[in-house]
């Protein structure tokens, strides 16, 4: 299973109508325009005449121009620009047009949380979680701000800052299906099985046909020796994501370590199809091809050659984040 898989890039049709609404909320703060939570306006300086390069000593040493700061109406343009590239999955080029809005309006919750996911889609962990840290600190009541704060954290290795932030998250609904979610990825990571076991129960009672929530459930029973346990889990999670290269390849290795070893090939052959798990679907196939007649791989370096999976087949589970 696998906590730093391929993501979807896909938006939800409510993500994207939170963005046209925030999108509007946004430019009327920038606007002058007073919005149902009326943010300070923002004051436009006019540029100064550029300056010409002064000596700065003996040495020659020139000092640069100074720089005048985007006006109110760049500011709106690059929000604007952002949010378009956002919503066509261009997380680089938004991540650059929403970093102008967001530190000129940092008092703009929706601005920094926009500006985190862009980021850490983008792949930029560094920069999205503390992007994050400011949308929860300006919203502390954003449930989704302090889910995907988790999940930023626990992606980017550290199980405890995603743990507080999943509890933030509870605090405000204790409920929460992905909330309960990530504190049991949480603790899983901390090693402590069995309060993961039974928070990611509830997260399941709450949603069960998420499949991800149930890919995770697999995921920490294989973990815990207990593959046939996790069986279920696993086949339910593939009838609602048979795309996704991580469950097929988690339901591979409880297949095989249950003994049932054509059937893990086939799940590890449409992991490959599927993309694979950072190659884990392949090196299973190289391991196992030799055992099995009609098989077109051949044995490798990265199998053991008993049938035995390795330990980094198994991945820890990760879903689309649900902004």
């Amino acid at each position: 299973m696998h906590d730093h898989g391929k993501k979807s890039s896909a938006l939800h049709p409510i993500e994207m109508a939170l963005g046209v609404v925030a999108a509007a909320a946004f430019l009327g703060g920038c606007s002058g325009q007073k919005p149902a939570e009326a943010p300070r306006p923002i004051v436009s300086t006019a540029a100064p005449a550029a300056e010409p390069i002064q000596p700065t000593g003996t040495d020659g040493v020139s000092t640069p121009p100074s720089v005048a700061p985007p006006s109110a109406e760049e500011v709106r343009a690059a929000w604007r620009e952002g949010v378009a590239l956002f919503e066509k999955g261009d997380y680089v080029g938004a991540s650059s047009r929403l970093q102008i809005a967001a530190e000129r309006r940092p008092d703009q919750p929706y601005a920094q949380y926009l500006l985190g996911i862009a980021l850490w889609k983008a792949g930029d962990l560094e920069g999205a979680g503390p992007a994050l840290e400011r949308a929860a600190t300006l919203d502390p009541k954003s449930v989704r701000t302090w889910i995907n704060l988790a999940r930023v954290r626990l992606q980017g290795g550290d199980p405890q800052g995603g743990l507080v932030a999943a509890d933030s998250a509870l605090a405000i609904e204790p409920g929460s299906a992905d909330a309960l979610h990530q504190r049991g990825r949480a603790l899983t990571g901390l090693k402590r099985g069995d309060e993961a076991l039974e928070t990611l129960n509830r997260a399941h009672q709450a949603d069960p046909e998420n499949g991800y929530i149930g890919n995770t459930l697999g995921y920490l029973l294989i973990l815990m020796g207990r593959p046939q346990e996790a069986l279920p889990f696993l086949e339910a999670a593939r009838e609602k994501l048979p795309q996704v290269a991580y469950v097929r390849n988690n339901l591979g290795v409880a297949y095989e370590r249950l003994g049932r070893t054509p059937e893990a090939l086939e799940e590890y052959r449409a992991a490959v199809g599927a993309g694979d798990s950072e190659g884990k679907g392949a090196a299973s196939l190289t391991r196992l091809g030799p055992l099995v007649p009609g098989t077109e791989t051949a044995q490798g370096p990265a199998g053991t050659g008993d049938g035995t999976p390795v330990a980094h087949d198994v991945l820890p589970a990760e879903e689309p984040d649900n902004h």
